[in-house]
């Protein structure tokens, strides 16, 4: 006998037999799937997952491409055709997919550069670090936004009968459609490496599969989901209508919580602390996708029974079926990107040194541009002049001077008291701690910051998060310390192999850095002569 009354929430109306609060990703991804379309999606999507994994243990940027962007959102395509639209609801899937597809691609290219930008500004503090963070998180509303916005303007320009199902079904199409497009744009700039990626770690490949081939499509689902849900969500009666607000509600707690996670992708933290990050914001989303649903579903004037009939394929498909056909489609794909970097590629340059060493970023001093001269006199250091390819911001530690031309990059010339610490411990420890996962590349032999003998260092990073526009980023760190005083030049920007197209042949794998020698030399202790 049962021992009692069962709880409103151990039978979830989207997959009957499940646990509302049971984070199942097939049920709250696929809901209303009869069992055994359910058991063939959980073997579809366990394949996901260990595609991504071996995607990221090969290293092919072209196949990881196709398996991050495509996997979930394929997969969500095949449930749709389960659900036996057709007619008006149809059109609707259909239109909600194009709006998505525009909104994500336009998005895009309009906040590339800002997004890229952002990401180069190396060793940022005090007003700088508060300008990236609040771009980023106001790229992330923008986002979040555009999510919702295919199932909010399909609602207010079509009529029609209702239900939340086919709600969810619209908003989570166009919302998923925005984030696949968004990511095949920021991640194609990885096809550039060649392919096969030899310098980037695996931890990254790893990580970057689980936010942009798990996490992001997940909170997708989820914020467009119960956004399409609430605005077809027909209650039986009026009592029942408040379970709108609900659905409202969740949608905007989930819409702050990825505005939030944006402000920690922008902070200086380690990657695994982003990825739990993500991992926590998409069970948060799959557990009120599940509450939201369970919710609609309920309490809608059709019957679970009708809603059910609706949504039940003449046959379900075989796990066999349903796999190979995602398989096929990511391998087209892939093998497509694979055949356009080999077209794409050129072969790396290969140089014999002597004679062709190249240089590194040392000039001389600048002796026309203006002067920045600290607080004090403990320093001075030139800096580009206004007209040129830089915009230049000044505060009290020195000078930071964004490089908007090329490839775009940052260079910040600065000085800070050393209290004991030798060049490199200087070097190191600022680097750890802006840049915390990244990887050094090579030290920079016969270092001079203002022709004083220092201690250089050319390191790579990877960032990760939804608002990544660079693969790649190359950072250059130089210090020297004279008189407790420590000067230093760094810069960062999107990695580029330099070669004969770009000036003599030189390792610093960042076009700022052509540029940046004279002022790196122009610095001045107090009581150096003066340029």
């Amino acid at each position: 006998m049962n021992g009692g009354p069962r709880s409103p929430l151990s039978d979830y109306a989207g997959a009957p037999g499940e646990h509302v609060l049971l984070p199942s990703l097939v049920g709250s991804l696929f809901p209303l799937l009869p069992p055994g379309s359910r058991r063939a999606f959980r073997i579809a999507l366990a394949v996901v997952l260990l595609t991504l994994v071996a995607a990221a243990a090969l290293r092919v940027p072209g196949l990881f491409l196709a398996a991050a962007a495509l996997g979930i959102p394929l997969l969500f395509a095949q449930y749709l055709r389960q659900l036996n639209w057709h007619g008006a609801q149809r059109v609707r899937l259909e239109a909600a997919v194009a709006l998505g597809i525009g909104f994500g691609t336009a998005f895009t290219l309009i906040s590339g550069a800002l997004v890229a930008q952002n990401y180069s500004i190396p060793l940022e503090s005090g007003v700088a670090a508060v300008q990236l963070r609040t771009s980023d998180i106001g790229v992330s509303v923008v986002a979040a936004l555009l999510v919702m916005a295919p199932a909010v303007i399909i609602r207010v320009c079509s009529e029609g009968k209702r239900t939340s199902l086919c709600g969810f079904a619209i908003g989570a199409a166009g919302g998923l459609s925005v984030a696949t497009s968004t990511t095949v744009a920021r991640m194609f700039a990885q096809l550039s490496v060649g392919l096969v990626d030899h310098d980037q770690p695996l931890s990254d490949f790893l990580i970057d599969a689980v936010i942009r081939g798990v996490a992001v499509p997940i909170s997708a689902v989820a914020v467009s989901g119960i956004v399409g849900a609430a605005l077809w969500y027909n209650p039986a009666d009026s009592r029942r209508a408040k379970i709108r607000w609900v659905l409202v509600l969740g949608a905007v707690l989930l819409a702050m919580t990825h505005v939030w996670l944006s402000g920690q992708d922008a902070a200086v933290a380690s990657q695994w602390t982003k990825v739990a990050a993500h991992c926590a914001v998409a069970l948060i989303a799959v557990l009120l996708l599940r509450l939201g649903l369970h919710l609609a579903l309920s309490g809608e004037s059709v019957s679970l029974g009708e809603a059910a009939r609706t949504a039940e394929p003449p046959k379900a498909p075989s796990a066999v079926r349903l796999v190979s056909t995602w398989i096929v489609v990511v391998v087209v794909c892939a093998a497509g990107l694979v055949g356009l970097t080999a077209a794409t590629t050129e072969p790396t340059e290969r140089y014999l040194c002597p004679p062709n060493c190249g240089s590194p970023p040392l000039g001389r001093p600048a002796v026309i541009n203006p002067v920045f001269t600290a607080p004090g006199g403990a320093f001075a250091v030139s800096y580009p002049a206004p007209g040129t390819a830089y915009s230049v911001s000044i505060d009290d530690a020195g000078v930071t001077a964004e490089f908007t031309s090329g490839d775009t990059g940052a260079m910040r010339l600065f000085g800070e008291p050393a209290r004991g610490r030798g060049a490199k411990d200087f070097a190191m420890s600022m680097l750890n701690d802006r840049y915390p996962d990244s990887r050094v590349a090579y030290e920079i032999p016969n270092t001079l910051v203002g022709y004083q003998p220092g201690y250089g260092v050319a390191a790579d990073d990877w960032p990760d998060g939804d608002n990544v526009a660079s693969s790649r980023i190359r950072i250059l760190v130089m210090v020297a310390v004279k008189d407790d005083m420590a000067l230093i030049a760094a810069a960062a920007g999107p990695y580029r192999q330099l070669g004969s197209d770009s000036g003599p042949p030189t390792g610093a794998g960042l076009e700022l850095a052509l540029d940046m020698g004279k002022y790196v030399n122009s610095f001045r202790w107090r009581g150096d002569p003066m340029f």
